[in-house]
Formats: structure tokens, C-alpha cells, sequence
């Protein structure tokens, strides 16, 4: 996959995502916790056939991770918001065009969801729609979420427990703490991927 903007990455975070029940780690993760915040978004994630790009639209914003390596079971993504098809690494600056995203900068209404509706059957992208209720955690200079997954039309919810930062002896050890090392790292696309196969 190339980017035709390289300078609007920000610079690679490391990220270790488990699924299923972890309720020891969550309720660590909780007595740990400096800060704690609630949220709900509704996202579209935007399935391609490379598992080392990870695309969704939120709030008719694209934003595209890139893995940039992966150490000590530890996956790096660049990540970036593109309000425009130029930005977008190829091949979801078509998409980007595709889905008409850039409607809302111009002034006109905007529904993903019928946007979706109007995709070829041999799109580039395959939609998902999810719904998450995420508690978001701050360790010290790291990020942990604790996120609960509906995926539209189906029946199953999905759930999550991830940490990330930028530094990776530190991540490695609040994996550590939280029970999780052995555990497999399962990125959010490649898991919603398995759910709507």
C-alpha cells in the first residue's frame, strides 16, 4: 500500500489488543488508572485485503493506521485522520472518492450509511459498522481501553482490552502485570474481519 503523504503520519504508537474475557486485567487495569473516561462511537470500518492497514470513518472523517513494525508481540501503527482523497494512501483515496467523504467540507449532507449502500459489489473496501462503549484508561504516559463491540447485523458482541504508547519497555511490563503475556495480539480490523466472514 503506498501513501502519497508520508508527512501527515504521525509517528509510530505500539499497541497489544486481546479479545474475550479478561476480567482480572480489566479490573487491574482499573485500580491502576490515574484517569478514566466513557465513550460510544459508531464507526465504519473499511475492510481491505492487507491486514497491515486498519481503515475506518468516524464522523465522516477517514482514518487510516499503518503497521510499521511489530516487537515483542507489540504491533507499531502510523496513523492519520484524511479530510481528502489526496491524503489517503492508495487504494482508499479511492474509496475516499467512492463513498463521497468529502461532502461535509463542502457544505452538502452526508449519510455513510447510505453511501455504503451505493458501493459496487466488487468495491475496493467492505464496510462494517460497529457500535463501541469504550472505558478509556491513562497509566502513566500509556492508554488502555476496555471496549464492548456490537457489530451491526449480527447477534455476538465483541470484547476488548488493549494498551499502547510509545514506550515499549513499559507497555511490555503492564502487559506483564495485567496477565496478558501469552496472549495473542489481535488487531481491530483483523478480529472484525473474522466476525463478519
Amino acid at each position: 500500500m503506498s501513501n502519497k503523504n508520508e508527512s501527515n503520519q504521525t509517528d509510530g504508537r505500539y499497541e497489544f489488543r486481546v479479545w474475550g474475557d479478561h476480567r482480572k486485567a480489566e479490573k487491574k487495569l482499573a485500580d491502576m488508572a490515574t484517569t478514566e473516561l466513557r465513550e460510544e462511537f459508531e464507526d465504519c470500518y473499511l475492510l481491505v485485503d492487507d491486514d497491515e492497514v486498519n481503515a475506518k470513518v468516524r464522523d465522516s472523517t477517514l482514518k487510516v493506521k499503518q503497521l510499521v513494525s511489530t516487537d515483542k508481540g507489540f504491533d507499531q501503527w502510523s496513523s492519520d485522520w484524511h479530510t481528502d482523497a489526496d491524503s489517503a494512501p492508495s487504494p482508499l483515496d479511492e474509496v475516499f472518492e467512492e463513498l463521497s467523504l468529502d461532502r461535509p467540507q463542502r457544505g452538502k449532507s452526508y449519510s455513510i450509511n447510505k453511501a455504503v449502500k451505493d458501493l459496487d459489489d466488487d468495491a475496493t473496501a467492505r464496510p462494517v459498522f460497529v457500535v463501541k462503549n469504550r472505558r478509556r484508561y491513562r497509566i502513566g504516559s500509556m492508554k488502555a481501553e476496555v471496549t464492548e463491540i456490537n457489530v451491526k447485523g449480527r447477534n455476538k458482541s465483541l470484547r476488548t482490552v488493549a494498551i499502547e504508547g510509545d514506550n515499549l519497555k513499559d507497555l511490555v511490563a503492564l502487559r506483564r502485570e495485567l496477565g496478558l503475556k501469552g496472549e495473542a495480539n489481535v488487531p481491530m480490523h483483523v478480529a472484525l474481519d473474522r466476525q463478519a466472514s
